[in-house]
Formats: structure tokens, sequence, C-alpha cells
């Protein structure tokens, strides 16, 4: 299991951090990576909800699941399905929330599993920074759309200096 873990200040309170959040088919207004998203089940919410998510590369897509959902706390996210996106096994992605002097603090977890001996290498050599990059753009991007309103997207320049990673 590879864990990634970043997080970033936003300048508006949790509550209003949470809003943006909890509009859960809508990823896609602040992940620079996914070109187009929505609610794929009847729920819009909370711990059972999906969403379909697709990619601005190689034509991949995915189907993701919300795992857990604790109200102006956190939302984890399971893919439970990723369609051209070799070599990954499992992924999650919890988007925790604290308060902070200036607001929030958003913190990403990632996690992920590689499916066999050869993408473990890979995920050494390369996939590893690839993913890490990938999570301090999402959250540089939330904190941009949040804090701007300005949708992002692959071409959206962001500040990833704001992004601190833990250990």
């Amino acid at each position: 299991m590879t864990i990634i873990k970043k997080e970033i200040a936003i300048n508006l309170s949790r509550a209003a951090v949470w809003k943006i959040l909890s509009d859960f088919g809508n990823i896609c207004h602040g992940h620079p990576a996914v070109s187009k998203s929505y609610v794929s089940s009847e729920q819009k919410q909370g711990v059972g909800a999906t969403r379909h998510c697709d990619f601005t590369m190689m034509g991949a897509s995915a189907e993701e699941r919300v795992v857990q959902w604790n109200e102006e706390k956190n939302i984890k996210i399971s893919v439970y399905q990723l369609n051209k996106m070799p070599g990954i096994k499992t992924m999650e992605l919890d988007l925790v929330l604290r308060d902070s002097q200036e607001g929030t603090v958003l913190t990403g977890v990632m996690e992920y599993s590689m499916k066999n001996g050869f993408f473990d290498v890979m995920n050494h050599l390369v996939m590893k920074r690839m993913n890490a990059k990938l999570l301090s753009g999402i959250l540089a991007g939330h904190k941009k759309y949040m804090e701007t309103g300005e949708v992002i997207n692959d071409k959206t320049v962001l500040d990833l200096t704001r992004v601190v990673e833990l250990n």
C-alpha cells in the first residue's frame, strides 16, 4: 500500500469548504485531471453515493463511491472501477477538514495498491511521484476553485508551493 499525505490552507470557513466538497458530483470543478464528473447514483450525498469521472489523460475514467461521510470533517472516496488506468488495484482518497487561524486546512490522504510486482516497481520508479503531483494538483485546484470560483482544468496554473507534504 502506498500512502501520500498532503495539505493546503484555504481562506474560507470549514462550512464553506464542506459545502463545495459535499457537492459530490462536481469534483471536476476543482480537480485539474477530471474533465467531467457526475453523480451516478440516485443518492447524491453520503455513504454509498457514487459518481463517474472522465480524466484528461489517455481517455481514462473511474467509478467512485463514498465510503465515509462526516459532515464538515471528512469525505473518503473509494475507486471501485478504473478504465484505461493500468496497474492500480485499489485507490482511496480521504479529504479531511480542520479549522485554522486563516480558515480551513484541507488534508488529502491518497492510498493505493498495485496489481502485481511489475507495477510495484513502476510505482517506485515513476507512479508514486506522478500521484504525489496529482494530489498536490487536487488540493491546489480545490483551493483556487473554492476561493475564486474559477473552474479548474488541466491548463489552469496552480500554486503548488502552498501544498505541504506530510509524513
